[in-house]
């Protein structure tokens, strides 16, 4: 899947750019200085355009770093050793753009992208731009492979019991450098500028639109943050292709009976219980935020404002969401008034579901 998105991202920059330069060609042949100077400007252009990316990107992985801790008891599974390095290749950004990207930090390697202050890596002494060679003894591809692997491999041989030993190269020399790690929940993170939907959580890697997270404010930013990052804790997606698989199968029988279902089974499938999912997001993230310090006050609001489809209103599903979200924000409210750990507790261990909530319909 990070591949598609990545093959997609770099097609629409294409045409996005192309579209650019042939609204600037003029029907006179341009000099060597006025070459120059287009060019000047078509690199400066592209400069903006990673730095924008990236901006959306540090902001993405502060908040998921305060994040992180406070929901790695959702799925004990996804609590892992992390470090509070960030790690990347330049195939993380379009293709278009990867020119204006410095060779020496960023290229067909693993190397460190960003560091997140105070984290496990910065106390440790990593630096940005480290090329990481070896982890816990572990060889760390290049190329195509180095990406794939920071996205999945990566993130799980971090070590919780003991110093983690990284073979690192820098500014031409190696060095050994030992880290703790802290455990706690991390992704690695994608900010595409042609991601339709606001956000998208795979589940071992999560996407931002920039448009989308260029556009909100305040508490906004980091309600969506939270909201992407349960998903892939809860493993959302996995459950709705699964769910979609089984819907198959049952297209398939029809079919054996001569019945096309023109894949209405896979479809129902992978729509199945929608809604709760999307509730349960909401929930997790309301506790995850308020257990960080954040005001989850505005969360209803922000999720009603971008829910509401003009003159057709709120949607009953979407309705049923909101309904939920503000009951889950006055539990929460109750709790802390109670002097109660703000933590889901009832819900984790299955003494309540989200049929539980009070609402209509």
């Amino acid at each position: 899947m990070f591949f598609l998105v990545r093959s997609f991202v770099r097609i629409s920059f294409g045409i996005l750019l192309l579209a650019v330069l042939v609204g600037c060609e003029t029907t006179t042949q341009l000099t060597d200085e006025e070459k120059a100077q287009q060019r000047q400007a078509e690199l400066a252009h592209k400069e903006k355009y990673l730095e924008r990316i990236q901006s959306v990107e540090e902001a993405c992985y502060e908040t998921l770093h305060v994040l992180g801790e406070t929901v790695a008891e959702y799925n004990e599974k996804e609590a892992l050793g992390y470090s509070g390095a960030v790690f990347a290749t330049k195939r993380f950004y379009p293709m278009e753009i990867e020119e204006v990207i410095d060779p020496s930090f960023l290229g067909d390697f693993v190397a460190v992208r960003y560091i997140v202050e105070g984290s496990p890596a910065d106390r440790g002494g990593l630096l940005l731009g480290d090329r990481l060679l070896l982890i816990n003894g572990q060889k760390v591809p290049k190329g195509e492979r180095a990406t794939s692997f920071i996205a999945d491999r990566l993130r799980k041989l971090w070590r919780l019991d003991e110093a983690n030993q990284l073979l690192f190269v820098r500014n031409g020399e190696e060095l050994v450098l030992e880290i703790e790690a802290e455990e706690s929940v991390h992704y690695s993170v994608i900010v595409t500028p042609f991601l339709t939907d606001g956000i998208y959580a795979e589940g071992k890697t999560l996407y931002f639109s920039l448009k989308t997270m260029e556009g909100l404010e305040g508490n906004e930013f980091d309600y969506l943050c939270a909201f992407a990052l349960v998903q892939n804790v809860m493993k959302h997606a996995k459950m709705k292709e699964q769910n979609a698989f089984f819907g198959g199968m049952l297209d398939m029988a029809a079919m054996i009976y001569g019945v096309n279902t023109a894949g209405i089974f896979r479809n129902m499938g992978r729509n199945a219980h929608e809604t709760g999912f999307l509730i349960e997001s909401d929930l997790l993230a309301l506790y995850s935020l308020a257990r960080a310090g954040f005001d989850i006050s505005g969360y209803p609001d922000f999720w009603e404002a971008n829910l509401n489809d003009g003159d057709k209103g709120i949607d009953r599903q979407s309705q049923k969401r909101i309904d939920a979200m503000r009951q889950i924000v006055a539990e929460i409210e109750a709790k802390r008034l109670n002097g109660e750990p703000i933590y889901p507790t009832e819900y984790l261990a299955g003494d309540w579901s989200l049929e539980d909530l009070e609402l209509d319909g």
